[in-house]
Parts: C-alpha cells; sequence; structure tokens
C-alpha cells in the first residue's frame, strides 16, 4: 500500500482496585519500528460504562477511541478494530497495567501509570540547522472544492527579483501527514525541502486537509480528493511572482506519487513529475504483495502467507467502487462465510473473542472511501496521459511499494513526448523511506539515523537540474 505507519491504537476500561480509581490519564511507551513511541490513555466512567481514547502525540493522532473494552477480575481487553489492534492486561497493586499489544504480526509489551513521560525526541542528523540561508513563508491555500484552506511552509533562495525560479510541490503518502512527512522523529519532507532550497529551487510543503495547521476533513477522502488540494496549491504557486510558472514539479512520495500522477495527467501545465516509491499497478495487486513481503519480513510462516495470500485474492475483488452499501452487503456475506473457518485459538491471535468481532474488524479496515478507491485504482489509466518530464525512484529493500513490478509499470505506460526526459531507476539497498536498510523491514525506519539517503537526493538534483537548466 504506502507509507508502513502504525497509529497504535489502544482501547481501555478501568475498574477500582484496592480502593483506587482508574479514571484519568495513564502514560506509557510502546517500541515499535526501533523506537519509543510514547501513548497516552485519557479513561472516563459514566455511571458504570467505561469509556477512554488514546492519544499518540509523536504521530500527531489525538483523541482516537476505542472500540470493545472487557473486564473480568484485574484482567483487562481492548480492540481497534479499525486497525486491526487490541491490547489484553492486568492491573496490579502499584497501579501498573501491564500487558501485550498486538496490530496484524506485530506484538509487543506496553504498559502504562500515571507518571507523565519527559523524554524528547533528539533531532536526526540531517535535520537542518537554524539559522536558514534562505527565505521561508506561512502560506494559505485555498481549495475551491472543498471551501477550505491549507496551510504549508514555502521556501526559496534569496535572489534578484527579475529572476524566477523553478517550484517544487511536495506530496505526502497515505495517512494524515504534516508538512514535514513527520514519521517516528524523522522528517524527510523537511530534509527534501532544504536541500532543494539551497540548490536553487522554491518548494512548497503542506499540511495534509484536517491536519496540523490546514482546514477540511481528512477521514473519508481519498486519493482523488486529495489531487484537489494538489490542484489548489498548483494555482497558487503559479501566482507567485517570484516563481517560473512554466516549470513547476510535482514531487509525491508512495501515495503521493500516486497523486502526482492524477494531477499531471489532468494538467499538461506541470512541468515535471518526481516518483518517490510510488505505485505503478492495481492498488489490489500491490497490496497483496505488500502484505506477503511485510509478513514475511516479521516472521510469518508458509501457512500463514498462503492463507493472506488466498483471502486477499479471494476477498479484493468484492471491494468494488459500487455504493458504500451494496460493498458492505457483499463483504459482510464473505466475510461471514469465511468465519466459519477460523477457531477460537486462531481469533486469540488476532486478540479477539468472537467470529463477529473478526467480520467487524475487516469490514471496518477494508470498507471504506480511501481503501476502496486504492484497491480499484490503476496507475495505467493516467501515466498513459502524462506529457511531461518524469523521474520515479524506488529502493531494492522497498517492502511497501516493491522496486521492480512498479518501476517495471511505470516505465512501460509513461512515455512522454519529444524532448522529454524519463528516468527509471532502482537504488540499490534502500527502503520505503529511501533510508539505507539490508532488509527493509518498517521496523527498522525509526532506530535508523538517516532519513532520506544523500544517493537519492542527488539523483533528484541531477534530474531537477537537467530540466530546468
Amino acid at each position: 500500500m504506502m507509507r508502513y505507519k502504525l497509529l497504535f491504537l489502544f482501547g481501555i476500561s478501568y475498574f477500582t482496585i484496592y480502593g483506587q480509581s482508574l479514571s484519568g490519564t495513564w502514560f506509557g511507551s510502546l517500541v515499535a519500528m526501533g523506537q519509543k513511541l510514547p501513548l497516552v490513555l485519557h479513561l472516563s466512567d459514566s455511571s458504570g460504562v467505561w469509556s477512554g481514547t488514546l492519544d499518540s502525540p509523536k504521530q500527531q493522532a489525538n483523541g482516537i477511541p476505542m472500540s470493545t473494552v472487557s473486564v473480568n477480575g484485574n484482567k483487562l481487553r481492548f480492540t481497534i478494530d479499525k486497525l486491526q489492534a487490541s491490547y489484553e492486561g492486568e492491573i496490579n497493586d502499584s497501579m501498573l497495567i501491564y500487558g501485550t499489544f498486538k496490530q496484524g504480526t506485530f506484538k509487543a509489551e506496553l504498559n502504562f501509570n500515571q507518571l507523565a513521560i519527559t523524554e524528547q525526541e533528539g533531532e536526526k542528523i540531517q535535520d537542518p540547522k537554524e539559522p536558514l540561508p534562505y527565505l521561508q513563508e506561512e502560506v494559505r491555500i485555498q481549495n475551491p472544492i472543498g471551501n477550505f484552506s491549507l496551510s504549508g511552509t514555502l521556501t526559496r533562495p534569496e535572489q534578484n527579483k527579475s529572476i524566477k525560479i523553478p517550484c517544487v510541490i511536495l506530496i505526502t503518502g497515505s495517512g494524515a501527514q504534516d508538512r514535514n512527512e513527520e514519521i517516528l522523529g524523522h522528517r524527510p519532507f523537511l530534509v527534501i525541502s532544504d536541500r532543494l532550497t539551497l540548490a536553487g529551487y522554491g518548494v512548497l510543503r503542506m499540511d495534509d486537509r484536517g491536519t496540523g495547521k490546514s482546514e477540511g476533513v481528512f477521514i473519508g477522502a481519498t486519493s482523488e480528493d486529495f489531487a484537489t488540494d494538489i490542484e489548489a496549491a498548483l494555482a497558487f504557486v503559479k501566482t507567485l511572482p517570484y516563481i517560473d510558472s512554466q516549470k513547476i514539479i510535482l514531487m509525491g512520495h508512495s501515495e503521493g506519487g500516486m497523486i502526482a500522477n492524477i494531477v499531471a495527467a489532468k494538467h499538461p501545465e506541470v512541468y515535471g513529475v518526481v516518483s518517490l516509491a510510488g505505485p505503478g499497478v492495481l492498488g489490489s495487486t500491490l497490496l497483496i504483495e505488500q502484505q506477503y513481503l511485510i509478513s514475511t519480513a516479521v516472521g510469518a510462516s508458509k501457512k500463514e502467507l498462503a492463507q493472506m495470500r488466498s483471502f486477499s485474492e479471494s476477498f479484493f475483488p468484492l471491494l468494488t467502487l459500487d455504493s458504500l452499501p451494496i460493498v458492505r452487503k457483499n463483504a459482510k456475506a464473505f466475510l461471514t462465510k469465511y468465519a466459519k473457518s477460523i477457531n477460537k485459538k486462531e481469533l486469540r491471535e488476532y486478540g479477539l473473542t468472537t467470529r463477529t468481532d473478526w467480520i467487524n474488524m475487516n469490514l471496518e479496515a477494508y470498507v471504506n472511501p480511501w481503501m476502496l478507491y486504492f484497491l480499484n485504482y490503476n496507475p495505467v489509466v493516467d501515466l498513459k496521459k502524462i506529457d511531461c518530464h518524469y523521474l520515479a525512484l524506488n529502493g531494492t529493500t522497498d517492502l511497501q511499494v516493491p522496486a521492480k513490478m512498479n518501476l517495471d509499470a511505470i516505465n512501460a505506460f509513461c512515455n512522454p513526448g519529444p524532448g522529454k526526459i524519463k528516468e527509471i531507476k532502482t537504488l540499490n539497498g534502500l527502503n520505503h523511506l529511501f533510508q539505507p536498510s539490508l532488509t527493509g523491514d518498517p521496523n527498522e525506519y525509526g532506530s535508523n539515523e538517516v532519513t532520506f539517503d544523500d544517493t537519492a537526493i542527488k539523483e533528484i538534483l541531477i534530474f531537477l537540474h537537467r530540466i530546468t537548466k
């Protein structure tokens, strides 16, 4: 699919133990992808009915509601259907909630107490240092279709007012992303923006709709909707007196590469596209391959891999672009039949109690506007329409958008006209975030010291210089 990002959803209920109330705020830290993720639980009781929300500050995900909650003595169990996540734990007399968090094949110890975590994330080695030797300004961009504004940062070198410069619009990957595309302490778009601006380009990066300082609603939007945000950005930078309106380049990472294609196919004035690990094959095909590769990396057995592939290949064709009620009805019928083959042990491995829980978990994960659009989107349609300079980069250890299958498709179907430069390149030993990696395992993302490898940045700059000089 797109950028692999766990939201670490977690449900909680509480009861009174040794006369103490568990209502209030609890703090924990989950070790995942090589890094500690602070989590904050907010618990409340209303006439004996417990509810709660979870914050994941580092991922800018706050107020996440819990799904099912069960309490049996001092044992707690919670599920989040949408992310296929669950938690099982116990409360001891020291007021420590200790237990295990599960999401798919990922499993880790997760404990909570009432002491706030004060540890701060340090800077990464590639983060730019103040003072910055170029100009940067906060901008507001109006999306006329949704009637809301997007917030972003535009950086540019100090320049002679009579000289106009090319501009690169950065497009984030999947999930609600801020303008820096921050993930696990890394800020790849901040690093890319810095390097491109130092090389003489204007760079625009934006908070996704409904994220950071941007208005609009993220939930329920599809890649096609996000494309209208980039169209608004394209119209905006054309109006800037210091930008060469004839040399505007769209640069998208992962799903952002897909969105760049959608916009470039519709707007022939786009001067160039840089696809960073962008998809080139049908979404359902890509997701099946991604599930297989990542599950293999985290130790799934051959039997589990075969079952997963068989399930996806049977289930995904039912997830069409018909109305949501129709798709949900067909999906539920399939899942209900399939669930009969799942035994109690397998349910426990999912962190679930009943087959109904399993059915609802999959309905929530797959039957939603974004997923249905993605599964049915075939990049070939837009790639054939693109007539601008084009660069596609992928790393050999990318498990989320595998290099060969996607670059081969892009190379076959993206054929700009005469005079246009097309480059399709595989970068050895780089993962989905363009970090050096031997395995590509997403669990390595956070612990990797490199945010965005210099080899990839150099390839981008070489391409931009070729098409703009």
